[in-house]
Order: C-alpha cells, then structure tokens, then sequence
C-alpha cells in the first residue's frame, strides 16, 4: 500500500488536479474600470507597475485608435522611470522615417506626403492618432526602434532611401532602376487587386547578389540584406505554406533586429528601457499562438537577467470598427465584435462593463491557476500581464 501512496504522490506533483481545493476567484477582485486613462486608479496601477522595469509591452489589436493613445499614456507615465524608446513593428528604414517626420515643424502633412508618395509602404502606423504618440517620443528626446522585416510594398521605399543616401554611384543607379520596377508593380497590384504582383515576388537571388556586390558600405548591407531575408518570411506564408517557418523566422529576425539596436544603446545607457507597441502575439511571453518564442519572451528573461521586470499588456477592443489596412478592401474601416474570441471568463463579464476601459490584472492570479479556470484563460494570464479591454473602439484616422 506505502508504494502505491508514494505513486499517487508523485503523480499529484507532475500532475496537480485542477480546482479540487482552493475556491472560485472573483476576478472582480482584480479588475477595475475607468472613462479616461488620466482618472488617479490608473495612474497609481501604472506607476506601481513601472517601477523596477525595463520594458512595457502594448500588444495591440491593430487599427484601432485607442491604442496609439494608450501608448502614448503609458510614455508620459514612464519618463519618471527613465523610458526613452519605443519599439514599432517596422523594420529600421519606415522606424527612420517616421522619426524624421515626427520631428518635422508638421509632421502629419509630411507622413501624408510620404503616403501618397509611397502608399501602404509602412502598414500599421499610416494614421494621424499613431503620430501624436511618435511626435511626443520626440519631443521628449526619445528614440524610435524598428525591429520587424520590411513590408511587402516598401521596397519601393527602401530602394529610394537608399538613392537619397548612398555616395556609391554604381549602387544608385541601380536602385533607382529597381525603384522604377517597383513602382510599376505596385500600381499594377493595386490595379489588378493582385497580391502577387508587388516586386517583393520578382526580386531574386541574382539581383541580390548583384546589389551586394555593388557596394562594402556596412549600413547599405545590412538594409539589402533584410530586403532578402523578408522575401524569404514571406515565400514561408504564400508559397511554400511552412507557417511554422514563417512565424518563427520573423521572431528571430525581430530579436537579432533587436539586439542590434540594444548593444547600440548599451555605448551610452547600461540597461536601456523600452516600450514596445507591437501585434498583440508579439508581446506575449512564453509560447505564443503561433507556437513560437518571440521578442516579448527574450526580453521578459533580459530584464530578468538585469534584476528588474517586463510588463506584458494585451488591449484589445470589445466592440467596434477598426481600419483594414487593406488596399483592396471596399471600405476602409470595419465593425468588429470580439467576444467570442476572449475566453469564458471573460466573456462572462463582457455584459457588466459599463465604462471605457476594463483593467484586469492578470499577474496575481497566476497563484490561483488551477482553481476552475478554463484553458483559454490560464494562456492569458500567463502569455500578459495585464488585459485591457476598450468598449466601443474606435477606427484610427487614416491618411
């Protein structure tokens, strides 16, 4: 009998039955809501929140307008705790750019210049409410990083930045050249709603190669070198269909981009802090939907190693319209209704929020893991830190 009590034992350790000791949690214990993200509850959660950390991660639902300003909140909060970096799903080149112009005596009609002369080129961040966050990063001395792959329609855009800045004649010439074909593509996608049309699809290996060859500059290579690594991410998802390949690729490339960017910063700041405003996936720890470890896992450890922590939000909109983002699409916005996607819980108390914002802290409920919470939910609250809900979200303005 003593064996068989030792087995049951061991097998409770390995395998702890859910919810078979402890009561029901009232995650109203653990939430609260407010109209504005000015009112004095939020201020105080954020600030607790913010001490000690390195990086604050907004994974965002995209297109909608809330979340530029609730970044931009969190900004203004986190000057106090010494936050001069925001990280967007950018490569390097669109990050460039967009800094540029929210440095600009008027930077929205320069980022609307920039649309209409390269459109669609830098997804995401094509709106008026993103730049009031972009333009007070600048205004208070703050930097912007872009560590994701080069879209599929910038290349237009990266071979005239290139142009505009190379002193290699050679090396101009032909970008200017691929520039052209390029532009010839897009307007062809556009024309012919064609997906496969952009030049990301005719851009080869031996053009590549013939690019590199042209010049010994470091920078130029690096920015010719991502052009080829983002052709590849992208043949993972429409031609091979290796979606593994493709989401995990992408998160190297996001990390290495990273690193990049930190060890630059690290000449001048010892441990660089960061707000990350990026894809809701993106910012989630451990292993994401998409079954890979992404950039949000490297740097929760990273702050980790440092003595300090990460903050993880997920805001997300209840209801709706969000921008499309979508050349093709017949409108430019859409109404939206998430909550069939949220977990049971949380859907359970959808009906009761009665204001703007729904704050839930997820972090000390990881304690009360086993006790009947449904595995949607027990995957939130360990990939975030803090879910944000938005109660009639809102479109973002678009160019």
């Amino acid at each position: 009998m003593k064996k068989i009590y030792v087995i049951v034992f061991i097998l409770s350790l390995l395998f702890p039955i859910s919810g078979h000791t402890q009561n029901k949690i009232n995650l109203s214990d653990y939430s609260f809501e407010i109209d504005e993200l000015s009112e004095e509850k939020f201020i105080t959660f954020t600030k607790k929140e913010l001490e000690n950390s390195q990086f604050v991660f907004v994974g965002e639902q995209h297109g909608i307008k809330e979340v530029g300003a609730f970044t931009n909140f969190l900004f203004d909060q986190a000057q106090s705790y010494e936050y001069k970096t925001l990280c967007i799903e950018t490569d390097a080149i669109a990050a460039k750019k967009i800094k540029a112009m929210a440095s600009a005596k008027a930077p929205i009609d320069k980022a609307k210049n920039l649309d209409r002369e390269f459109p669609y080129s830098i997804p995401f961040y094509n709106n008026e409410n993103d730049y009031n966050l972009f333009t007070n990063v600048v205004t208070k001395g703050g930097d912007i990083w872009g560590i994701d792959q080069t879209f599929m329609v910038q290349f237009r855009l990266n071979f005239d930045y290139l142009s505009q800045t190379t002193q290699n004649k050679a090396l101009k010439n032909k970008v200017e050249e691929l520039k052209e074909k390029a532009d010839i593509a897009y307007k062809q996608a556009v024309a012919q709603k064609d997906y496969t049309a952009p030049y990301i699809f005719q851009y080869d290996k031996a053009t590549h190669d013939h690019l590199l060859s042209l010049t010994d500059d470091p920078n130029e290579i690096e920015i010719i070198k991502q052009l080829w690594k983002t052709k590849e991410i992208y043949a993972y998802n429409t031609i091979t269909k290796e979606y593994y390949k493709n989401n995990n690729e992408r998160g190297l490339l996001m990390k290495q981009n990273f690193a990049r960017y930190y060890k630059e910063a690290q000449k001048t700041i010892p441990t660089p802090k960061v707000i990350f405003k990026l894809g809701a996936n993106h910012a989630a720890k451990g292993l994401t939907r998409t079954n890979i470890y992404d950039i949000s896992n490297l740097a929760s450890e990273l702050a980790i190693m440092n003595n300090m922590h990460s903050i993880h939000f997920v805001v997300m909109g209840i209801t709706g319209t969000a921008a499309t983002g979508n050349p093709f699409a017949p409108s430019s916005s859409v109404p939206f209704d998430n909550t069939k996607q949220f977990p049971k819980e949380i859907q359970e108390l959808i009906p009761s929020i009665t204001k703007k914002y729904f704050v839930l802290n997820l972090a000390p409920l990881r304690e009360h893991a086993y006790s009947n919470f449904s595995e949607g939910f027990k995957k939130t609250m360990f990939r975030y830190d803090i879910l944000v809900l938005i109660k009639d979200a809102e479109a973002f303005k678009g160019f």
